[in-house]
């Protein structure tokens, strides 16, 4: 994706948790926080809400409903409880010939709120209609799975409204400044509207992470998930 040269708005759940906030909470990251650095990824997902209706032919009809959070790269769909709160960040890039995903900006996500760092913005792949077509059938398989009981009355089961809302979350990637000769770099990924660390829960931006730095001119090592 060729780095952006103008302003951008992004709708986001927003950069909640700096270096600062993290070094307090893990003890790990505090022992390595002068050998790492945090770059900032925002990783693209469609929210899809959808409404539908189960309908027993002597039993009448009964309202459902399903919150899906779907990745916007690979259309995983995942059931979420509630919404998650937006917000608008404004990313001013730094004119630099710089040859990294990670392009220095400025962010900026509400009055008198600004930080310095290197960003990247992962592209899209899935189109909204495709989106709610895939959760659409998550959403109608999940509904039967429940109402359609083995030796249970049947249930006509319909989706009656859906909407889609797209959104970048922001994590921090955590990799080595220096990596060591003949080693494999190390990353690590936080989510930087939550604070929480790992990388099993957001194994999808950990392989995209890694994918860029694969391909980055800048890192001949190809960094390898970090269990700490």
């Amino acid at each position: 994706m060729p780095r952006p040269i103008s302003p951008m708005t992004l709708t986001s759940t927003g950069v909640e948790w700096d270096e600062d906030s993290l070094a307090k909470r893990y003890a790990f990251f505090r022992k390595v926080r002068n050998e790492v650095r945090l770059d900032l990824l925002y990783y693209p997902y469609w929210v899809v809400e959808l409404h539908g209706k189960a309908t027993w032919r002597f039993f009448g009809q009964k309202a459902v409903a399903m919150l899906l959070v779907s990745d916007a790269r690979s259309g995983r769909c995942l059931r979420i409880s509630a919404p998650p709160v937006l917000c608008e960040e404004h990313i001013l890039p730094s004119e630099t010939e710089e040859e990294s995903p990670f392009f220095p900006a400025e962010l900026k996500s509400g009055p008198g709120s600004s930080v310095q760092t290197r960003a990247h913005i992962a592209p899209a792949l899935r189109e909204e209609d495709t989106v709610i077509q895939a959760a659409e059938a998550f959403a109608l398989s999940a509904w039967s799975r429940r109402y359609n009981l083995p030796l249970g009355p049947r249930a006509d089961i319909a989706c009656t409204e859906k909407k889609a809302l797209f959104l970048h979350k922001p994590f921090w990637i955590m990799t080595m400044k220096e990596a060591q000769k003949d080693q494999k770099e190390k990353l690590f990924i936080f989510d930087a509207s939550t604070g929480l660390g790992g990388l099993s829960e957001y194994w999808n931006v950990a392989e995209y992470a890694m994918s860029l730095r694969d391909s980055s001119s800048d890192s001949p090592h190809s960094p390898s998930p970090s269990a700490n």
